[in-house]
C-alpha cells in the first residue's frame, strides 16, 4: 500500500457537518451523502447530480460541464477532456488565450466542486484503480489549494467491497442464495467492473472476515465509455445514410445534434423503451426509431471484447473458484449489452448485478467514521482495507446499499 499524506486539518474539528463522498473519474464528479442522510446524491451541476469534467475553451472564460459537451462535436479543438489520467504529464490543451494542462484543468474542477458543496464539511474520495500514487498526491495537493478538506482516499472497487463485506460474508446481501442467513460464508471473491471516458477497469477483490484485498486489477483504454459513444454515433449515422442517403457527420451541427441524444438513448434503451432520435440539417431531416435490441447489437463487438478481457484476467489470476458475484458500477452497467455479455460469459455460480449511481461515493463517505476513529491508516487505500473486528451476525442487520 502506498503512503500518501493529506490535509491533517481534517481531524482538527470535533463535530463536522455531513461530509460528502466523491466518486471522481476521467469523465465526471459525483457526490453523495452517507448513511445518516440515506445515501443521497448531491446535485453538482444543478439539477443534474453529475458534473462532467469536460472544459470548453471557446469563450473568454473556460466553461466546464454540459456547456462543453454541447460543442464537443462542433469544436473538438476547443475541448479539454480526459485529463485525470494525465496528471503530472506534459500534455497541454491550447485554444486562443487559454492553455491548460491536466493539473490546472483538475484545479478548475475542484474549484467548481468547492462552490457546489453548500456547506458540507470535508470530502472523501473514491478514485479509479488506474490512478497512481503520484497522481493521488497531486489530487490531494490541488484539493488543498482549492480549500477542500480531504478526509480520506480509496480506490473505488476496494471501497465498494468494504461497504458490503460484512453483510455479504454473513449472508445478508445474498439471502436468496444463502440457506442460513446470518451464518458466516467462507472467504470469497467478487469481480467489480467500472467504466469511464478513459478505460474499462476490472478488479477482483477477495473478502474475508479480516479484510478486503485486491487480488488483481487492470484497465482497458480501448474499451472506455467514449469508444461506446463513438460506436453508437457511427452506427446511428450509418442507419441514417441507409434511410435517407444523408450523413449527419457531414455537418458539425447535425453531428452535434445526434451526439447530444446518445446519453438519453442509452438510458431509455436500458429500461426497455424504444429509442427515438431526430436528426436535423438545413435541407433535410430524419427520425430514427430503434429497439433496445438494436442498440445492444451496435455494441456487440465491444461487449465480446470486454467479456474476453475479463475472462483472461480471471484465468491469469488462477483463483481456485470463480468469483461469487460480478458487480458492475452504474457507468459500466448502462453500456449497451455489457451486463448481458458478462452474465453469459460467467459461470452459473457468479451473480451479475448493476450498482446504483451513488454506490462508490457512498462507499467512500461511509469510511470517514473509521478514518476519524483511527481504525484505518491515513494513506491512500489501494490494496487492502481491514474490516472491523468480527460482527455478531445477530446484529448485522443493516442492509447494504441496494443493487439492482
Amino acid at each position: 500500500m502506498g503512503w500518501v499524506n493529506w490535509n491533517r486539518k481534517s481531524s482538527d474539528s470535533g463535530v463536522m457537518r455531513a461530509p460528502l463522498g466523491i466518486d471522481l473519474n476521467a469523465g465526471r464528479i459525483r457526490a453523495a451523502l452517507g448513511r445518516a442522510a440515506r445515501n443521497k446524491l448531491v446535485p453538482l451541476d444543478d439539477p443534474h447530480p453529475d458534473l462532467p469534467l469536460a472544459i470548453s475553451l471557446e469563450k473568454r472564460t473556460p466553461e466546464m460541464g454540459r456547456a462543453a459537451h454541447a460543442v464537443s462535436r462542433k469544436l473538438p479543438h476547443m475541448i479539454c477532456a480526459g485529463y485525470l489520467p494525465m496528471l503530472g504529464q506534459a500534455q497541454e490543451w491550447r485554444a486562443g488565450r487559454h492553455a491548460l494542462n491536466a493539473d490546472t484543468a483538475l484545479a478548475l474542477a475542484l474549484e467548481r466542486l468547492r462552490n457546489a458543496m453548500q456547506g458540507h464539511d470535508g470530502i472523501s474520495l473514491a478514485l479509479p484503480t488506474y490512478t497512481t500514487l503520484q497522481q493521488v498526491g497531486r489530487i490531494l495537493a490541488l484539493a488543498e489549494r482549492a480549500k477542500l478538506k480531504v478526509l480520506g482516499t480509496s480506490s473505488a472497487p476496494l471501497a465498494l467491497a468494504a461497504e458490503r463485506a460484512t453483510h455479504y460474508l454473513y449472508g445478508h446481501e445474498e439471502a436468496a442464495e444463502s440457506p442460513r442467513p446470518g451464518r458466516f460464508i467462507n472467504p470469497t471473491s467478487v469481480l467489480i467492473v467500472d467504466a469511464d471516458d478513459f478505460a474499462l477497469t476490472v478488479a477482483l477483490v477477495r473478502m474475508s472476515e479480516e479484510e478486503v484485498r485486491i487480488l488483481g486489477t487492470t484497465s482497458y483504454p480501448r474499451l472506455g465509455a467514449k469508444f461506446w459513444r463513438e460506436r453508437l454515433l457511427d452506427a446511428l449515422a450509418d442507419k441514417c445514410v441507409r434511410l435517407c442517403r444523408r450523413d449527419p457527420r457531414d455537418t458539425s451541427d447535425a453531428e452535434q445534434m445526434l451526439y447530444d441524444q446518445i446519453e438519453e438513448s442509452i438510458d431509455r434503451s436500458r429500461t426497455g423503451q424504444r429509442v427515438s432520435i431526430s436528426v436535423r440539417s438545413t435541407h433535410w431531416y430524419q427520425d430514427l426509431v430503434l429497439t433496445p435490441a438494436e442498440m445492444d447489437a451496435f455494441c456487440v463487438q465491444l461487449c465480446r471484447q470486454a467479456a474476453e478481457e475479463v475472462r483472461q484476467l480471471l484465468a491469469g489470476l488462477n483463483e481456485p473458484e470463480p468469483p461469487r458475484a460480478a458487480w458492475l458500477t452504474h457507468d459500466a452497467g448502462r453500456l449497451p449489452g455489457l451486463a448481458a455479455a458478462l452474465h453469459q460469459s460467467m459461470t452459473e455460480r457468479t451473480n451479475v448485478r448493476v450498482l446504483h449511481p451513488e454506490a462508490a461515493a457512498v462507499a467512500a463517505v461511509n469510511l470517514v467514521d473509521r478514518w476519524s476513529a483511527g481504525e484505518l491508516p491515513r494513506t491512500h487505500l489501494d490494496t487492502v482495507i481491514p474490516l472491523p473486528f468480527k460482527v455478531d451476525p445477530r446484529i448485522a442487520t443493516r442492509p447494504p446499499l441496494a443493487v439492482r
